[in-house]
């Protein structure tokens, strides 16, 4: 619902879509209303979608508007589900999927599933989110597990249990309901499969990784080695490394193969001298646990810990 004045409420959600079962359930159209005297024009977050009716409420009463279709075919496709690692932790938090152009929002909860081998979708496994947790360009959508499921103690974990599986296998599908920016559906369906693993209850401790010091006066790789596969939206932006000035050394970070790596190739030679590799607190693996806690921790016991060293030295010589 969105306020329209004293006493006015305006209310816009999808109706119908071409393919998409749109409906009731679907969630209200996010925007602003402009009241100007008497008139009031609804501003949405997003463009509508062509080929789309929608239901709009206003006070109560209830017409339906349709925005014609668009006669090109679809193109848009996806390109990247992570995790990418073959085995995730029962208590996995959260998986990204990456677009090849900007996506329209209100279908995820449609579109994208939790499958497991035996072709039973896991109900309720995932986490409805309004809005949608799309990236500034809407191309990385975040799909979440339901936390109430993960978090020993709470009613859900307690009622339901874990989303995924002990032991089992499941697939995250995301089907070609999913609607691109302009409306059109995706060329094709796409999905990712995993193996069910062992939870993972452990801090991120940077000491454990791996960061063999590339030589002196070359540009080589840096190449950092976790104890295990990282949240890959993080990884992009958690780490860093500064020169033996405290100066950051600049260049082109990437993770690596399933996240277990991340490399950073340096704009200019190394120099001598101890450098650091930085870490950012917020960094988390597959099952939300960082640096500073234990994301799935039992709430009736402690969870403040001495965090590890906030950086890593390695030393040029």
């Amino acid at each position: 619902m969105t306020p329209a004045g004293p006493g006015v409420r305006i209310e816009i959600r999808p109706a119908s879509a071409a393919g998409a079962g749109a409906g009731p359930g679907w969630p209200a159209t996010t925007g602003a209303v402009v009241v100007d005297g008497a008139d009031a024009c609804f501003v949405p977050r997003h463009p509508f979608l062509a080929g789309t009716t929608y239901a709009v409420r206003v006070d109560g009463t209830e017409t339906l508007l349709h925005r014609a279709g668009i006669d090109t075919p679809a193109t848009a496709h996806v390109v990247g589900i992570h995790p990418t690692c073959p085995t995730v932790p029962r208590n996995l938090l959260r998986c990204y999927v990456e677009f090849d152009r900007p996506m329209s929002e209100g279908f995820a909860a449609r579109s994208v599933r939790l499958i497991e081998a035996n072709g039973t979708e896991l109900v309720d496994a995932l986490l409805p989110t309004e809005p949608e947790l799309w990236d500034g360009a809407r191309r990385r959508l975040t799909v979440l597990l339901d936390p109430g499921r993960i978090k020993r103690g709470l009613v859900g974990h307690r009622a339901v249990g874990y989303p995924l599986p002990t032991g089992g296998d499941v697939r995250l599908v995301i089907d070609e309901r999913m609607r691109d920016a302009d409306g059109r559906p995706l060329r094709a369906a796409a999905q990712r499969s995993y193996r069910v693993g062992a939870d993972e209850r452990r801090p991120i401790d940077p000491t454990a990784w791996t960061v063999p010091p590339p030589p002196t006066g070359t540009g080589d790789d840096l190449v950092v080695r976790f104890d295990r596969p990282l949240d890959h939206a993080l990884l992009g932006r958690c780490l860093r490394v500064l020169d033996p000035l405290g100066a950051p050394v600049p260049g082109r970070a990437t993770p690596g193969p399933q996240d277990r790596s991340w490399r950073l190739s340096p704009a200019r030679p190394w120099r001598a001298g101890e450098h650091r590799l930085v870490v950012d607190p917020v960094l988390e693996d597959l099952a939300g646990n960082s640096v500073t806690r234990v994301f799935d921790r039992e709430l009736d016991r402690p969870g403040g810990r001495t965090p590890p060293p906030a950086s890593v030295p390695f030393l040029l010589a």
